[in-house]
């Protein structure tokens, strides 16, 4: 940790550590690295992002709209600080990593542990809150367009049917991660229910990829462990690290996926609350289902690749276990979802 005063030392005085506590990777799965600092200005997230991703340029928008979203009211965010060697940055590179440092989020990500209705539509009216106050953050706002990310799931789900699931099933399960007894029942049931779903789901992709949406900056990567509460009001939202221009669905479904599973009448709750704030019109709607239904398809999936195919680690596998239980259980009761 020698290194982590001298990158401080780049920020304004209140900000230099009084205190550092080293948070690994914080449950995340993306590389990134958290420290916890206690300075005069007040708590601290210090977070060096992975080398891979995201770039500079990713990270410029990020920030931007994180500087916008609080322009325009919506203040629950952690809004990097500036350099004060540099008060035109707001992030420092050292060592072939990025580095920044912004407010600590007061809260705790702890919905699944204590939900109730009040913290599930509280979740629902920050993220059509959030949506307003980031509509206008790009020029493409007005412009109706396709989904980036139906089109990407298309071209994952035709490699998938191509050639990947062939390799998937002829791999003999020599996956580095420590759950190795449960992998291959995991790794049996995904590749069981994407042979017999996959081509209804790029069916249901298909019909929609011509759909015209508002484009807008969207998080991507909203679920239940970032956001904070403080009893039933949401005190924060973290980790902007998928952020780019899409359609709202996007987000709406990712969010819905983590806190409802496959409980409709929960769905149409979800939808209806974040209705109350940002309305959705009838082609945004007819997106819901299909990319619902392909993030059920394609999260399996995915680790599976991450696990076998491609041998990566995960410092957190309890995390893992927890990510995967959750997949599992979606893809046992897909069909009880909204449609």
């Amino acid at each position: 940790m020698q290194h982590i005063p001298f990158i401080l030392g780049h920020y304004p005085s209140d900000c230099q550590p009084e205190k550092i506590q080293f948070l690994g990777g914080a449950g995340g799965f993306s590389g990134a690295a958290f420290w916890k600092i206690t300075a005069q200005r007040g708590l601290l997230c210090l977070r060096r992002w992975p080398k891979e991703h995201p770039n500079q340029s990713q990270i410029e928008f990020i920030h931007g709209l994180l500087k916008h979203v609080v322009g325009e009211g919506f203040s629950t965010v952690p809004l990097p600080i500036s350099l004060q060697t540099d008060s035109t940055m707001t992030y420092f590179k050292y060592q072939g990593y990025i580095w920044e440092l912004a407010p600590w989020m007061s809260g705790t990500a702890d919905y699944l542990q204590s939900r109730s209705t009040k913290k599930f539509e509280a979740a629902l009216h920050s993220l059509a809150n959030f949506h307003q106050a980031a509509s206008k953050f790009i020029d493409r706002s007005t412009v109706r367009s396709r989904s980036v990310t139906v089109h990407e799931r298309l071209e994952q789900i035709n490699l998938w049917i191509q050639s990947d699931i062939s390799r998937l099933e002829a791999c003999g399960g020599k996956s580095q991660c420590i759950l190795k007894e449960r992998l291959p029942q995991w790794k049996n049931k995904i590749i069981d229910y994407s042979k017999h779903h996959i081509h209804r789901v790029k069916q249901l992709l298909s019909k929609v990829v011509d759909c015209r949406v508002p484009i807008q900056a969207c998080l991507r990567d909203i679920w239940h462990d970032h956001i904070l509460f403080q009893g039933d009001h949401v005190s924060g939202v973290i980790d902007f690290g998928a952020a780019r221009p899409d359609t709202v669905v996007a987000d709406l479904t990712r969010l819905l996926g983590s806190l409802a599973a496959n409980n409709k009448a929960e769905w149409e709750c979800g939808i209806n609350a974040y209705e109350s704030i940002s309305p959705l019109s009838d082609q945004e709607r007819l997106l819901i289902y299909p990319l619902d239904q392909s993030a059920i398809l394609l999260s399996g999936l995915n680790w599976m690749r991450w696990l076998y195919l491609e041998n990566r680690r995960f410092s957190d596998e309890g995390a893992v276990t927890d990510r995967l239980e959750h997949i599992l259980c979606r893809l046992e009761n897909a069909d009880t979802k909204i449609d």
